[in-house]
C-alpha cells in the first residue's frame, strides 16, 4: 500500500496492530454469567475480516463461558464449545456448566444418559487451565452415570463454586457421592484455591471433612459462602477454616447435619473457635443461634452483618452478641494474632471488657435486641463509623441522647477514642457518654421509638461537626497522631419512620438534606404523618409589668 492510499483509508483502520489489541482486551467481558452477541468477543470478532484477525489472536477474549446443558442439547453447541476452547489456548479458564433439563426425579425414559455429561467430558481436557468454575448438576437424572476424571496434576483453581444436590429417596444410586468425592479431589489438587461456594439446600457433609475420605482444604480458603447449613455444621467447618478473611452463612440455622442414612454422633467442636484472620462476617439466618455466637471468638473482626428473614421467629438473643463482642474484644485488647493453646488464658476473669473487636460496619437486620441494642453500640464505639438498624431493634431516647454530639464536654464525658474509658460501666447509666463520635453513615429504618424531634436533633449535631482545632464554644475536634479526625462529620443518613408522630423530625431533616446532606428520609408505606405542633409562645416573665394601652386605644 503506498503512502497516499495509506492516507485516504478511514481512521480506524490505521491503528496498529499492538494498539487495537490493547482496546480489544479493554472490551473483555465475563461471560461466565452471561453470553450476549453485543459484547465481546462477539461484536469485535463480526466487525471486519481485520477485527477478526486481532480478535483471534487474544486468548484472554476467549477464556471465559457459560454453558448450559440438558439429556440432548448442549448450549452452544459441542463443536462451538471445542472451538472456543481452542481459541483461548493456554490462558486460564473461567467458566459456568449448568443442566438445565427436567426435574431430576421425573426423567426415567430420558435416553443417552451416558452421554449426558459430553459438555463436562470437552471441558475436562483442559483441566489443567480451570480458574474460576461454577458446577450446577443439582437436577441431573437421579440414575445418572457420572464417570469422575481427577486430576493428575496441580491445578490453577482459585475460586470453585458448587450447586448441591438435595436429598430425595430416589436418589439411591452413587451420583451424589462420587460427584463430591470428585469435587473434593478439584479442591485438595489446587493450591491457590482460595474461594469455595456451596448454593442450594443441599447436603455437603460429603465435603466437610467428618466421616469422608474426602474434604475441601478448608485451612486454606480465605473466602467462604455457605447456603442452607447447620449451627453444628458451620461451626466444624469454622475450626478447620483458621485462615478465612471473609465468611458468609446465608440460611443458617438448625437442620439435619447429615444424610439420614448415614447417621453417626456428631462432631467435636472446641469450646472456643479462634478466627484472627476473619474481617467480614455475614450471617442471614431465620432461627436462634446462640451455640454459634457461643463458640466464636472473632479479635479482628472489621464488617458484621446479622440478617434476620422476616418469617424467622423473635431473636432474643441480645445478650449473646454483646457476649461475642467482650470475649473478642478481650483477645483483640490483649493483642494476639495466633491461636493460643486456649483462649481461656487471653479472657482473664469475668467478661467485662469495655471494648468489642474493631468493628466500623454494623448491619443489624430484622433482631429484636431488646435492651441491648445500646450497649453493643457502645461496645464498638471507637470504630463504629457506618451503623444500620432496620425493624426491631428500638432506637429509643436514651440511645439518641447518647448519640448526639454534645454541646459541651464534662469530666466524665467519654467521648472521643483514644481515651481511658477502663473505669466506666458498660450499661448506659452515664448521661455524659457520647458514642460512635467516627460515625459517618447512619441508616434506621422502622426502628425509631424516641421522641419527635430527637432524631434531627442528633442528626443536626453530628453533621454540624466544628472542623478540627474550631473552637466555637462547643468541644473542640481533636486529630490523632496520624491526622485522622477523631470525630467525625456524619455525611449520608437514611431514615423511614414507621411512627406517625415525627413531623418535626420529617421537616427537619429534609431542610438537611436540601442544603447538602447525604441520604434520604421516607415515611413507611400506608403511614401518614401527623400534622406538626405549632411552638407556643412563652408567656412574659412575671417580674415585667404589661403596659396597657392607653384609653384613646380602644375606640
Amino acid at each position: 500500500m503506498n503512502d497516499l492510499a495509506y492516507e485516504d483509508l478511514p481512521p480506524v483502520y490505521r491503528i496498529p496492530f499492538e494498539l487495537l489489541t490493547e482496546i480489544f482486551l479493554q472490551c473483555y467481558h465475563d461471560n461466565t454469567v452471561y453470553s450476549s452477541h453485543t459484547e465481546a468477543p462477539f461484536n469485535l470478532f463480526s466487525t471486519c475480516q481485520r477485527w477478526r484477525l486481532v480478535t483471534l489472536s487474544i486468548p484472554l477474549l476467549w477464556s471465559s463461558i457459560n454453558v448450559s446443558f440438558t439429556h440432548n442439547a448442549c448450549r452452544p453447541s459441542l463443536p462451538v464449545l471445542n472451538s472456543w476452547l481452542d481459541r483461548s489456548r493456554t490462558s486460564p479458564l473461567a467458566f459456568s456448566l449448568m443442566y438445565q433439563g427436567r426435574n431430576a426425579f421425573f426423567d426415567d425414559d430420558l435416553p443417552s444418559k451416558e452421554t449426558l455429561f459430553a459438555p463436562l467430558e470437552a471441558l475436562l481436557v483442559h483441566l489443567a487451565r480451570w480458574q474460576n468454575v461454577y458446577l450446577d448438576f443439582s437436577n441431573v437424572p437421579n440414575d445418572a452415570i457420572f464417570i469422575p476424571c481427577p486430576p493428575s496434576e496441580p491445578m490453577v483453581l482459585k475460586t470453585l463454586a458448587i450447586r448441591t444436590f438435595e436429598f430425595h429417596p430416589r436418589h439411591t444410586t452413587s451420583l451424589i457421592p462420587v460427584f463430591m468425592d470428585w469435587i473434593a479431589s478439584l479442591a485438595e489438587c489446587s493450591p491457590s484455591l482460595d474461594s469455595f461456594i456451596s448454593y442450594g439446600r443441599g447436603y455437603i457433609t460429603h465435603l466437610s471433612g467428618f466421616n469422608s475420605f474426602c474434604s475441601v482444604p478448608w485451612s486454606r480458603l480465605t473466602t467462604l459462602t455457605l447456603e442452607h447449613v447447620s449451627e453444628t455444621l458451620a461451626l466444624f467447618i469454622l475450626q478447620r477454616s483458621f485462615s478465612l478473611v471473609s465468611c458468609n452463612f446465608a440460611g443458617l440455622g438448625h437442620y439435619p447435619d447429615w444424610i439420614p442414612d448415614n447417621q453417626h454422633a456428631g462432631p467435636q467442636l472446641r469450646d472456643e473457635i479462634f478466627l484472627p484472620k476473619l474481617t467480614v462476617l455475614t450471617i442471614i439466618t431465620e432461627n436462634d443461634i446462640d451455640r454459634f455466637w457461643g463458640h466464636l471468638i472473632v479479635p479482628n473482626l472489621q464488617e458484621l452483618e446479622v440478617h434476620m428473614l422476616p418469617s424467622a421467629r423473635q431473636w432474643h438473643q441480645g445478650e449473646d452478641l454483646v457476649q461475642f463482642f467482650r470475649r473478642s474484644g478481650s483477645v483483640f485488647a490483649a493483642g494476639s494474632d495466633t491461636m493460643p493453646a486456649t483462649t481461656s488464658t487471653l479472657i482473664q476473669g469475668p467478661l467485662t471488657s469495655t471494648r468489642g473487636p474493631p468493628i466500623s460496619r454494623l448491619v443489624l437486620r430484622n433482631c429484636n435486641m431488646r435492651s441491648r441494642l445500646g450497649v453493643c453500640v457502645k461496645l464498638l464505639s471507637d470504630s463504629l463509623r457506618d451503623l444500620s438498624v432496620t425493624d426491631k431493634a428500638m432506637v429509643d431516647d436514651a440511645i439518641m441522647k447518647l448519640l448526639t454530639f454534645p454541646d459541651r464536654l464534662t469530666e466524665n464525658t467519654a467521648a472521643l477514642p483514644g481515651q481511658d474509658t477502663d473505669n466506666q460501666n458498660t450499661d448506659l447509666g452515664n448521661e455524659n457518654v457520647f458514642l460512635c463520635p467516627r460515625l459517618e453513615q447512619l441508616t434506621l429504618r422502622r426502628c425509631i421509638a424516641a421522641a419527635d424531634g430527637k432524631t434531627s436533633r442528633m442528626v443536626k449535631s453530628r453533621w454540624t461537626l466544628p472542623s478540627p482545632g474550631f473552637s466555637n464554644g462547643r468541644i473542640d475536634v481533636d486529630v490523632d497522631k496520624e491526622g485522622d479526625e477523631l470525630a467525625r462529620k456524619l455525611r449520608c443518613v437514611h431514615i423511614e419512620f414507621s411512627d406517625p408522630e415525627h413531623a418535626e423530625d420529617f421537616d427537619v431533616l429534609k431542610e438537611m438534606y436540601s442544603t447538602g446532606l447525604g441520604g434520604d428520609v421516607v415515611v413507611k408505606k400506608g403511614v401518614k404523618l401527623a400534622k406538626r405542633k405549632p411552638t407556643a409562645e412563652k408567656p412574659p416573665p412575671a417580674n415585667v409589668p404589661v403596659l396597657q394601652p392607653p384609653p384613646l386605644w380602644r375606640y
